[in-house]
């Protein structure tokens, strides 16, 4: 199945909701102004980014870093060959970074967009991924809610920055941006971003996360106020991506309690819930049908609503319908059944 429409009348963050609900498999097109960009998804999953000039973008930026030379990117780029385990993860950092800007850019963009299921990445400049579309979703969300933050920052390209001692930051966009600062130890936004190669908007935010962090800092301008919020939320972020869900769910727990009216709590809390469904449903498949053991000590020890699920197995229900069927949310059905079975009381049959 295949549609196209304008962002307009279905914008983005909508557009990237239903594929991620649908965990849907394909390629989303979008075009803006003169720019394109194409995410290949498979089911609900990013495994890939594409973009006219993405490679030479991508070899530019890491070569700042210091840690490669260029044209080596550049080629290995080309031959789709792997850079070693290092600089693979330094170009992905970067492609991630370059797309979720992107993706911000495109929110008040009057683009297009095409939705195909053939996958096919024909000569495209792509680059492998292996990112949660609710991640990313998330995080575009989150980004969006804080440009005024980076705008009052950053307002004007020909502010001078330089750098500050510490050790190096672990993201490569970060220390791409401090090669270029402390080689030179006072240089512009504007000389960053043409060093770059990348859109205003991506480079901006990543001077912004390092002026935050205390390791840049703008010339003649206060140091900026730490958000402790925002720094939770990106840790809170990692763990989702290491799949620490109940690590995660703490930090939720601490924002909520300092902030629960912050719009990117409660955008990081449904992020969080559905990424960790989605990694269950991994696990226990949605069709998945389990036997009630016979066992009559396990049963009788069992909660009510914990019978109540153990019923509906007799009568021959799969997982998705006692999902549906359930007064509890579909996390905490889903943990009650895992817990069943560790209990012995539901028995896969397919073990």
């Amino acid at each position: 199945m295949a549609f196209h429409g304008d962002l307009s009348s279905y914008p983005l963050p909508d557009l990237l909701q239903w594929l991620d609900a649908s965990r849907k498999s394909g390629a989303l097109s979008v075009t803006w102004e003169s720019e394109q960009r194409k995410v290949f998804l498979l089911s609900g999953q990013i495994i890939a980014s594409s973009a006219p000039g993405l490679w030479e973008r991508l070899s530019r930026v890491l070569e700042q870093t210091g840690e490669a030379r260029g044209d080596q990117v550049l080629a290995g780029l080309k031959r789709a060959e792997s850079l070693g385990a290092p600089l693979d993860a330094a170009v992905r950092q970067i492609a991630e970074e370059e797309l979720v800007g992107s993706l911000v850019d495109l929110i008040p963009a009057q683009g297009r967009f095409h939705w195909s299921e053939d996958s096919d990445r024909g000569e495209d400049e792509w680059i492998s991924l292996e990112l949660p579309l609710r991640h990313v979703l998330f995080e575009t969300l989150r980004r969006m809610d804080e440009l005024r933050d980076v705008e009052r920052a950053l307002p004007h390209e020909q502010l001078v920055l330089r750098g500050t001692s510490g050790a190096k930051p672990s993201h490569a966009m970060h220390r791409a941006i401090l090669g270029i600062v402390n080689a030179s130890e006072e240089v512009t936004l504007s000389r960053i971003r043409l060093s770059l190669g990348l859109a205003r908007s991506v480079v901006a935010r990543a001077v912004f996360d390092l002026l935050r962090s205390g390791r840049a800092v703008v010339v003649g301008a206060a140091p900026i106020e730490a958000d402790p919020i925002a720094d939770m939320l990106e840790k809170g972020a990692v763990l989702v991506r290491e799949r620490q869900f109940d690590a995660a769910a703490l930090i939720f727990a601490s924002l909520l309690q300092s902030d629960p009216g912050d719009r990117r709590v409660r955008e990081f809390a449904r992020m969080v819930e559905r990424e960790h469904v989605a990694a269950m449903y991994r696990e226990l498949p949605p069709l998945s049908r389990f036997e009630v053991t016979d066992d009559s000590t396990i049963l009788s020890s069992l909660r009510p609503e914990e019978r109540s699920l153990v019923r509906s197995f007799q009568t021959g229900w799969d997982l998705s319908a006692v999902v549906l069927a359930s007064s509890q949310r579909e996390l905490e059905t889903i943990r009650a059944v895992m817990r069943l079975i560790r209990m012995g009381a539901l028995i896969d049959p397919r073990r």
